[in-house]
Order: C-alpha cells, then sequence, then structure tokens
C-alpha cells in the first residue's frame, strides 16, 4: 500500500491535470456536454492510464525499463491505433489515449533535458541520429493527434 501512495504522490501534479485535461477535453468533444454512463468507463480508463506505466514498472521491476523505450513506443501505437479505431470498450479507449500521451510527454521531457532520446534505444542495437529521433517523436505526436481526431470524430 506504501508503494501505492508513492506512486500517486511521485506524478508531478501538473503532470496528471495535463493528461487529464486532455482526456476530458476529448470527451467533452465528443459528447458535447452530452454525457452517458460510457463517459465514465473513458475517464476512469483516461484516469488509470496516467499511473499505468508507474504500475507496470513497479510490477516488473525491470531496468531500463521496456515501457520507456521505442520498440514499446512503436507496438504500442499500434495496439492504441486499433482499439481507437475498432474498440467499442470506452474504457480501453480512455486508457490508450492517456497512456499514449503520457508516453509523449515522458519523450518530451527527455528531449528537453537531453536532447535527444538515446535511452528509449536501449532495447535496440544502435540508437539513431537525433534527426531520426526527432522524426520518429513527429511521428508519435501526429499519431496521437489522428487517434484524438479518430476518437472525437471531427
Amino acid at each position: 500500500m506504501d508503494k501505492i501512495k508513492a506512486i500517486l504522490k511521485a506524478k508531478p501534479r501538473w503532470v496528471v491535470l495535463l493528461i487529464f485535461s486532455y482526456i476530458l477535453i476529448l470527451g467533452v468533444l465528443r459528447w458535447r456536454l452530452m454525457p452517458d454512463i460510457t463517459t465514465v468507463y473513458y475517464l476512469l480508463g483516461g484516469l488509470v492510464g496516467v499511473y499505468f506505466m508507474d504500475f507496470a514498472d513497479l510490477i516488473f521491476d525491470i531496468h531500463p525499463s521496456p515501457f520507456r523505450s521505442i520498440v514499446f513506443v512503436i507496438f504500442f501505437g499500434i495496439v492504441s491505433f486499433f482499439v481507437v479505431t475498432s474498440s467499442g470498450n470506452m474504457f480501453a479507449i480512455g486508457l490508450v489515449l492517456s497512456l499514449y500521451f503520457t508516453l509523449f510527454l515522458l519523450q518530451a521531457e527527455e528531449w528537453q533535458e537531453f536532447k535527444n532520446l538515446n535511452s528509449w534505444y536501449a532495447l535496440v542495437k544502435d540508437a539513431p541520429t537525433v534527426r531520426v529521433q526527432q522524426w520518429i517523436v513527429m511521428g508519435t505526436a501526429l499519431l496521437l493527434v489522428v487517434e484524438a481526431l479518430i476518437f472525437v470524430r471531427i
């Protein structure tokens, strides 16, 4: 129980607010202020997605984290696109949108600090050039926007 409390307290409040605001805005755009019970499931999934990687890291306790890797980002991008486009489960959609946004924020934070994402390439042979890394991050952002638009159905 102490580890759960530590995870909940360790995540910066601005990160939680930013991710949940993103989920909430998408929900408002989707349901246009006429929520139903599926909206609650969607918001719960979004809230779980904020902390999902922290709990996964705690449970699996593998270093470096396989969840903070480009391999995971690529496979999760495929899975999240499938879930958003093919699933009617609003909990799952909220979870994947929130988790994918979390991955993007983690990449952005590391980029701001180190000007590269070399640690995200620990599971592959060599990290690509910084320019290629920039393109991959922009691709991650583009997929995030596309998934959001598909979900909102604009």
